[in-house]
């Protein structure tokens, strides 16, 4: 059945399967084009060395990272318990208690 039917990709020519297989290449991975035409980028993609924009948004990232630990570990020990006395720990152990009330 598989042998008679045109559009199947086993019954096209080379050619066309090599063509068919470029296009499909050059979608995901992007045109180098483009990325040639960023001074701090190489072309496939990744920061020149020593760019200035990778330190700029590294440092960028790295700041928000910072803030969101911070935010993320308050009332909580470094292995991810709750402080003694912990608000959070309060808070959260209420909410559990509701929650398992009204089930």
């Amino acid at each position: 059945m598989a042998d008679n039917n045109p559009a199947n990709f086993a019954n096209l020519p080379k050619d066309e399967l090599r063509d068919i297989a470029s296009k499909g290449g050059q979608a995901s991975h992007g045109s180098h084009k483009e990325a040639e035409s960023h001074a701090d980028r190489n072309p496939d993609g990744t920061f020149t060395k020593g760019s200035d924009l990778a330190k700029e948004l590294g440092a960028k990232g790295g700041h928000i990272a910072h803030e969101h630990q911070v935010e993320k570990d308050s009332g909580r020990n470094p292995d991810g318990t709750f402080k003694e006395g912990s608000k959070l720990a309060k808070e959260l152990g209420e909410q559990g208690g509701h929650a398992a009330h009204n089930k």
